[in-house]
C-alpha cells in the first residue's frame, strides 16, 4: 500500500506549485520593498484562483469516486492542511507581542490575533476601514491573515454549493457538471459585478469583503470543471499561453501604482495569468516556460509557500522592535532568508507531520482536536493579556500598512 505522503504528494502539479511560489515571492517582496513591487498584494489573487481549481477539483474526483461528497473528511482535511502552522504563527506573535511591543500597541495587536484565529480578520479590518479614527489601517503582524479567513470562510460555503449543484442534477437525471456551470457561473458573475460596483464606491471595502472575492475561487473552480485532467497536445499552444499567463502575473506586480483602483476590473489581469497558467500545465514544446517553472528552487518554494505567507510578514514587523530602527535594505534581505528558514522548518515540523504524518492520518478527529485546543489557548492568551491592563490604552500612530 502507497503510504498517503506519496499519494498526495505524487498528485502535485508542478505549474501550480510554481504558481504558489510566484504568488508568495509577490507578497514577500512588496512587504520588504514596496516600491520595487508595488502591487505584489496581488499574488494573493493568484492563490484564490489555485484555491477555487484545486478544491473543486478535489470534490469533483471524490464525487466521481464514490458517488458522493463527505463534508466532515472534506473540513478534516482542510484543518489537518491550515491550522497547525496558523496555529503556531498566532501563539508566536501572540509570545512576541508580549515580549517586545509597546503595551500601548497591546489592544490593537491581540484583537487581531483573535480575529485571526476566528478567521474573520478581513472583516475586521472592513470595518476598520469605515472607521476613520482607523482607516489607515496600521500593520499588525496578523493582518496578512485576512487572505486565510476569507479563503476559510470559502471552504465552509462552496463544498455545500457544489453539493446541492449536484444532488439537484442527479435527482433529475441531468448532467452535473452542467448544473455546476451554471450555479457556479451565476455565483461567480454576481460576485465579479458587486466587485467593480464597490471597488468604484469604497476600495478598501471591496479589498476585504469576501463577496468581491468569491469570484477568484469561482473562476478557478469553473475551469476545474470544463477541464478536469490536465491539458494534452497543442504543445505550442499551451507554451505560448504559459508565457501569456506568468506575464499577466508579473507585470502588473511591478508596474500598477493605483491601488485605490483595486480589485475592480485591473484583478482581471493576475486572475486570467493564473487561468492560463494552469489551462497550460508542463508543456513539451522547446520554449516552454516549464523549463523555468520546473526548476528545483521554484518548485520548493510553492511546497512551503503556505508557511512562508504566514511567517514572513511577523519576522519583518518584530524585528523593528528588537532593534529599535526600522529595517534597512541590507537586514530585509537577511529577514527574507530567515524567513525562508523559518518557513522551510515550519514545513517539515509542523505541517507535514499533521498533513501527512501516520498519526494524524489514523485519528484526523485528534489533529483538528489539537488545532481547536491550539485556536483556544491563542484566544485566551491573547484575550487576557488585551483585557484590563490594556483597556486604558491610548492609541498611537504607527508604520502605515503598506499593503497586502
Amino acid at each position: 500500500m502507497v503510504p498517503p505522503s506519496t499519494r498526495t504528494r505524487a498528485a502535485v502539479r508542478p505549474e501550480i506549485q510554481a504558481l504558489r511560489a510566484i504568488a508568495v515571492c509577490a507578497v514577500v517582496l512588496h512587504h520588504g520593498w514596496p516600491a520595487v513591487a508595488p502591487a505584489g498584494y496581488m499574488g494573493v489573487d493568484v492563490f484564490f484562483v489555485v484555491s477555487g481549481f484545486l478544491i473543486t477539483a478535489l470534490l469533483l474526483r471524490e464525487h466521481a469516486r464514490t458517488g458522493r461528497i463527505s463534508l466532515k473528511d472534506f473540513y478534516l482535511r482542510r484543518a489537518r492542511r491550515i491550522l497547525p502552522a496558523a496555529m503556531a504563527v498566532l501563539v508566536a506573535v501572540t509570545v512576541l507581542t508580549y515580549l517586545v511591543v509597546p503595551r500601548f500597541e497591546w489592544r490593537s495587536y491581540f484583537r487581531e490575533v483573535i480575529a485571526s484565529a476566528l478567521y474573520f480578520e478581513n472583516w475586521l479590518l472592513a470595518a476598520d476601514s469605515q472607521d476613520p479614527a482607523r482607516d489607515d489601517l496600521a500593520s499588525t503582524p496578523v493582518q496578512h491573515f485576512w487572505s486565510l479567513s476569507v479563503e476559510e470562510q470559502f471552504y465552509l460555503a462552496w463544498p455545500l454549493l457544489i453539493i446541492v449543484a449536484v444532488g439537484f442534477a442527479v435527482r433529475r437525471a441531468r448532467d452535473p457538471r452542467r448544473a455546476l456551470l451554471v450555479v457556479l457561473g451565476v455565483a461567480t458573475v454576481a460576485s465579479f459585478a458587486w466587485n467593480v460596483v464597490l471597488t468604484a464606491q469604497d476600495h478598501n471595502l471591496a479589498y476585504f469583503s469576501t463577496f468581491t472575492r468569491v469570484w477568484e475561487f469561482g473562476v478557478g473552480g469553473i475551469l476545474a470543471v470544463l477541464v478536469p485532467e490536465v491539458a494534452a497536445g497543442r504543445e505550442r499552444l499551451r507554451a505560448a499561453a504559459g508565457w501569456i499567463g506568468l506575464a499577466l502575473i508579473a507585470v502588473p506586480v511591478f508596474t500598477f501604482r493605483t491601488p485605490e483602483a483595486f480589485p475592480g476590473l485591473v484583478v482581471l489581469v493576475p486572475v486570467a495569468g493564473a487561468l492560463a497558467v494552469i489551462w497550460a500545465g508542463m508543456p513539451d514544446a522547446r520554449w516552454s516556460p516549464a523549463r523555468a517553472t520546473g526548476l528545483a528552487p521554484v518548485q520548493w518554494t510553492g511546497d512551503i509557500s503556505y508557511s512562508l505567507y504566514l511567517w514572513h510578514w511577523p519576522i519583518f514587523m518584530f524585528v523593528p522592535f528588537v532593534t529599535g530602527v526600522p529595517s534597512p535594505p541590507w537586514l530585509m534581505v537577511l529577514l527574507v532568508v530567515a524567513a525562508f528558514a523559518v518557513a522551510a522548518a515550519s514545513k517539515r515540523w509542523i505541517e507535514d507531520p499533521a498533513r501527512f504524518g501516520a498519526a494524524g492520518a489514523r485519528r484526523p478527529r485528534s489533529a483538528l482536536l489539537l488545532g481547536s485546543v491550539a485556536t483556544l489557548a491563542a484566544l485566551v492568551v491573547a484575550a487576557g493579556i488585551v483585557g484590563p491592563s490594556a483597556a486604558g490604552a491610548e492609541a498611537c500612530e504607527r508604520p502605515a500598512h503598506t499593503g497586502e
